[in-house]
This record gives structure tokens, C-alpha cells and sequence, in this order.
């Protein structure tokens, strides 16, 4: 039976192993548990009915977690163009690995490039690099996720339709195994809500924006561009336009110790990226008010969704090194006491009271990653931030009768024809009549046969015919 609306279940280890089919000890499925749950959540399997088609086609294709890499060598795949092999060994190399087995040179380097875009893997080549990754601990998840809302990204439809041979077409090719992954969809279905990944059974509300950028221009030149890497991101983000960090760290006065506060950001953000109205902020208190941290929130939410990032100055002590939340995996590379920073703020997410943003790190790969904003408010005392007020948008004008031509009214006029008829009442106004049926129905077929149109009342006379004279002769009997 599911649970009501307030109680609180989700995916322990005993149903974990159990939707699995239990073909590995306890203890090993404790260890892949966690990015199991990490990896149901970043492709939003936060349904009993998503889970149910996620642990059935998984516990098919990898015997409950048995196999994470491939039985057979791979060497059947050695030249095999589709799947982008085209170098000697590409075969066993790139043979199918993880929970969902992804096969191929080509596959291998669509999803690492992904990956680090959403700062689950540290480098844009990462697992064409190092392949073997794919089946680890910390990994075999990633492929599952990526092929589940990139590759195939109907696979939650077909799950919310409870398809389980349109999902296993999606996943397999055909219907291979179908028999066994009923059989597991089954036991799935009994466990229900317990196979939700912890901390998603409530309902909230996702709120997320994340602007689009280019993630290749992210890292900085210098040692001590941070600043003007920072800028160039946004500037291209929001103009489409590649500025040098040396003309962009002449502009703010950066220097070999850097770019000496925020208050030098505005000026240049608002030259390049026009619209903005950019301003500064300092967060003097550390740790910050209250009211400080909502206001952050309120200015940040606010320039992206007007389109421009925000530049935060960072003091970040090795105690508080930024650390990456889920979805992100791979915390940035912080090292060497304390760093003093200034990073992009690309996107948010909101889910009730837990809020992150998107980090464009130009110092420390992977680069891109989910941040806390409670870590995030307490990195920037005493420093501070850069954000954009742009103008609200203009409400559309509403058109007043007594600002309208002739021709608005006629138009006006010929249209509110078109849905009431012709009938006038002695003001003028429509009575709402309708249209003689047999007429309209004429005069659409003589429309069409001499022009090739008719109007869309017409039209709708024309096809209902039938039907309408059939309904007017009952009513006259």
C-alpha cells in the first residue's frame, strides 16, 4: 500500500538489495548504493514508477550489479565505424561498460563531454581516457544517467506509461530478455515509494535556471586572471561575443595579485554586456546576516533570470574549500592554503528550503559545479559580489478601442464575425446567431472549388455538414 502524503520513505538497503534480486552480498551493494540514489536523482527517477523501470532494466542488463563491464573482450567491436572505433584497440577498449552498458569510442567521448558540463567527471575526455573508470564504484551510474535523458531521453515517458516493452526497445533494440525483466519489473512494482532515492519523496518544487555558456573559454590564462576569466564567461554567455582576458584585465586594472576588489567589476561588465545595469555589493560580516544571505539570493536569482551572470570574490581557508553538491560529483581542486578567488555564478536550483548554484570556476577544474549557497554566502565575507538589475520587461500594450484605426476595426470586426455571425443587434453588436449551416457549408465548397480556400469557419462547416444536417432534421422531428 503507498504511503500517505506525510510520511517520509525512501530506497534502504534491504530494498535496494532486493530490487537488485540479491546476486551480491550486502555489503557490496551498500557501496554501490550511494551513486545509485545520486544517479536516480540527477535523472529525476523520483516516481515509484520510474523506479520500478529503472531497477528492472538495470538488475537485466548488469545481473543485479553482477557485471559492470562487459564479459567478452570487446574485440567484436574493433573497427566498428558506428560506434566511432576507428583507431586499433578501439574495440576492447571501449567495450560496454557500466550500469547500462555504453559501448564505443564515440559514446565514450559524447558522455564524458557531458559529464563535465555538469561536473560529474573532472576533464572533458575523462573517460575516453581512462574507460576502465566507467565501471567503478564512484561511476558505473554516470553512463545509466546520461543514456537515460540524453541518449534516450523518452525513457522517463515510457516510464510514467508504465511501457516496459517500449522502454526495453529504447534500451535493448528489441524485446531481448523481456521475460526476465518483467519478472524483476514485477517485484519492483510491489516495492513502490521504498524505492525512492532518499530526501526526494516529498513533493516539492524545482526551481532551476542555469544560462547557457561556453564551457571550452572557461579557464583562465594567468595565474592571476580569475577576474577577467570570470567577465569574459558572462560577456560571452550573454552578447555571444569572445573578449581577451588581456583586454578585459586592462579594463578592470587587474594585476600579478590580481583584480583588487569588486567595485572595479560593474563599469567593465556593463560596457560589454550592455543591459545589465551592473552593480556591486560587500558582505562585510562573516558569518553573514541573515537578511545579507537572502538579499545574495534575491540579486543572484534576479540577474539570471535576466540572462547575466554574477561575480562572487571568494576567501576560501582549506576548512572551507568549495565542495561540490549533487548533481556535481567532483569538487574543485582547491589547494595551497588559502585562495582568494573570483568565480562566475552561472544558474541556480531551488527545492524547497535546499538552494545551490551553477559555479563557472575558471581556476580549478572540473570547472563547472554544483555549490551550496549556504557555502557559498559563507565564502564571500568579507568580500563581495557583482550582480545585474536589469529593467523589467515591458507589459504588452493592451489596445484600447478609441486608439484604433479604421483598419484595426475592420479587422476587429471581420474577426468577431468569423466566431458570431453576422447578426447585429440595433447598437451594432453582435447577437450571437451563429452562421446558417447550410449556406456556410455552400459557400465554403464554392470558395474552395474556385480559389482553393475557404475560411476557418467555413472550413468547419464544410467537414460537420453531415452531421449538423442530420442533428437539424431530428430537431424538426
Amino acid at each position: 500500500m503507498s504511503r500517505g502524503p506525510g510520511s517520509v520513505s525512501c530506497m534502504d538497503l534491504e530494498v535496494f538489495t532486493r530490487a537488485m534480486g540479491k546476486s551480491l552480498p550486502t555489503a557490496r551493494y551498500a557501496a554501490l548504493k550511494p551513486a545509485f540514489e545520486a544517479a536516480m536523482r540527477s535523472a529525476g527517477i523520483t516516481t515509484p514508477a520510474r523506479a520500478a523501470m529503472l531497477v528492472a532494466q538495470i538488475g537485466h542488463e548488469t545481473g543485479g550489479l553482477l557485471w559492470l563491464e562487459e564479459l567478452a573482450s570487446g574485440q567484436a567491436y574493433e573497427g566498428r565505424a558506428d560506434l566511432g572505433n576507428t583507431r586499433p584497440g578501439d574495440g576492447p577498449r571501449f567495450k560496454g561498460r557500466g550500469a547500462i552498458m555504453v559501448t564505443g569510442r564515440a559514446n565514450y567521448t559524447n558522455l564524458s563531454a557531458w559529464a563535465h558540463g555538469r561536473g560529474m567527471a573532472p576533464t572533458p575526455t575523462f573517460f575516453v581516457d581512462h574507460p576502465e573508470r566507467l565501471a567503478s564504484d564512484t561511476y558505473y551510474m554516470t553512463g545509466a544517467v546520461w543514456y537515460w535523458t540524453v541518449a534516450r531521453p523518452r525513457l522517463n515517458a515510457l516510464s510514467d506509461a508504465r511501457d516496459l516493452e517500449g522502454a526495453t526497445r529504447a534500451i535493448n533494440g528489441g524485446l531481448n530478455g523481456l521475460a526476465d525483466r518483467r519478472e524483476r519489473y514485477s517485484v519492483a512494482c510491489t516495492l513502490e515509494d521504498r524505492l525512492i532515492p532518499g530526501d526526494t519523496t516529498k513533493e516539492e518544487t524545482v526551481s532551476q535556471k542555469v544560462l547557457p555558456y561556453s564551457r571550452a573559454w572557461v579557464g583562465q590564462d594567468t595565474y592571476y586572471n580569475c577576474g577577467p576569466a570570470s567577465v569574459q564567461t558572462i560577456v560571452l554567455s550573454k552578447t555571444g561575443r569572445l573578449v581577451g582576458e588581456q583586454d578585459l584585465g586592462r579594463a578592470l586594472g587587474t594585476h600579478t595579485g590580481g583584480t583588487d576588489h569588486v567595485g572595479l567589476f560593474p563599469a567593465v561588465l556593463n560596457k560589454y554586456a550592455p543591459g545589465g545595469n551592473y552593480r556591486s555589493a560587500v558582505m562585510p560580516n562573516d558569518p553573514p546576516t541573515a537578511e545579507q544571505r537572502e538579499l545574495l539570493w534575491k540579486r543572484l536569482v534576479a540577474s539570471i533570470n535576466g540572462g547575466y551572470g554574477v561575480v562572487a570574490n571568494i576567501v576560501a581557508p582549506p576548512s572551507n574549500y568549495p565542495k561540490a553538491v549533487a548533481p556535481s560529483t567532483i569538487s574543485p581542486a582547491y589547494r595551497g592554503g588559502t585562495v582568494y578567488h573570483y568565480f562566475a555564478i552561472m544558474g541556480y536550483a531551488e527545492s524547497g528550503s535546499s538552494r545551490r548554484v551553477w559555479v563557472a570556476d575558471s581556476g580549478f577544474y572540473p570547472y563547472g559545479y554544483w555549490l551550496s549557497f549556504s557555502q557559498l554566502a559563507s565564502l564571500i565575507p568579507p568580500k563581495g559580489y557583482v550582480y545585474a538589475t536589469p529593467p523589467a520587461p515591458k507589459p504588452k500594450p493592451i489596445i484600447k478601442e478609441e486608439n484604433m484605426n479604421d483598419i484595426d476595426r475592420t479587422r476587429l470586426r471581420l474577426a468577431l464575425e468569423q466566431l458570431a455571425g453576422p447578426g447585429k443587434d440595433k447598437k451594432g453588436l453582435p447577437v450571437w446567431e451563429g452562421w446558417d449551416v447550410k449556406a456556410t457549408a455552400a459557400a465554403g465548397k464554392r470558395r474552395i472549388r474556385t480559389t482553393g480556400k475557404c475560411t476557418p469557419v467555413e472550413a468547419l462547416f464544410v467537414i460537420g455538414e453531415e452531421i449538423l444536417s442530420q442533428y437539424l432534421e431530428e430537431e424538426k422531428k
